[in-house]
């Protein structure tokens, strides 16, 4: 069977924008906090990776941030720019897979990734990670965040796996074979805090907590849980 590629996946996703929930459109508190921080802090460059439909792109946008806004599917970009436009904003807009960033190192006071790096190995983390180093600047801010093992989350993943539905690629990795739910047809790694702090060599953690957050559908259906850990960072 052909696993589906992030760009299929993301393309799936952003086809039926009409059906997104809020949630795609809404920014995260904690974000905004953390640009304010930055724009205090002196910087103005910042660097959106896998920006989606723009949530967070028009927010740095609107604090007067120089942003490059960036993502594997041409069908997010391309919504992202519309939304920029009806706002009176803009920003670079830039397709390109999230392992090999098309910018010379230093090039950004800040870079956020809110729900995008594991969607791949943890290889296919340590990989993101460092590339996103060498487009930060010394002492440039990093905000990301990654998915935390949930006990409930790996006993529902490894039930399905037991109905031949989903596959375990590698240890806490897992993808939908068939008659995935949201997301799940691409791959979805999963830390705990001890390999995420592994994974971040070549930077100081300023936070890193983990967040319990529930969506409930547009209908008022089906409740999604989710565990991230959220993570603040500076390179060395």
């Amino acid at each position: 069977m052909t696993l589906s590629t992030p760009t299929q996946g993301w393309e799936s996703i952003w086809a039926d924008l009409d059906a997104l929930p809020d949630y795609w459109r809404t920014p995260d508190g904690a974000v905004l906090a953390w640009a304010e921080r930055l724009w205090e802090a002196g910087g103005r460059r910042v660097l959106d990776l896998g920006c989606g439909i723009g949530r967070h792109t028009l927010l740095l946008a609107r604090l007067g941030f120089a942003i490059a806004a960036t993502d594997v599917a041409p069908s997010g970009l391309v919504t992202c720019a519309a939304w920029l436009s009806r706002e009176g904003l803009s920003a670079t807009i830039v397709r390109h897979e999230m392992e090999t960033f098309p910018f010379p190192d230093g090039t950004f006071d800040g870079l956020i990734s809110y729900h995008v790096i594991y969607h791949t190995t943890m290889a296919g983390m340590r990989r993101i990670l460092e590339a996103m180093r060498c487009v930060l600047h010394p002492g440039g801010w990093l905000y990301f965040t990654a998915n935390a093992r949930d006990e409930r989350k790996m006993a529902s993943y490894r039930a399905d796996v037991e109905a031949g539905q989903c596959q375990e690629i590698e240890p806490f990795t897992f993808i939908y074979l068939h008659d995935a739910p949201d997301d799940k047809h691409l791959p979805h790694h999963y830390c705990d805090e001890a390999e995420l702090r592994d994974l971040l060599t070549g930077f100081a953690v300023d936070d890193l907590r983990l967040a319990h957050k529930e969506y409930t559908d547009e209908d008022g259906g089906a409740v999604r849980r989710g565990t991230h850990y959220h993570v603040q960072c500076r390179r060395l």
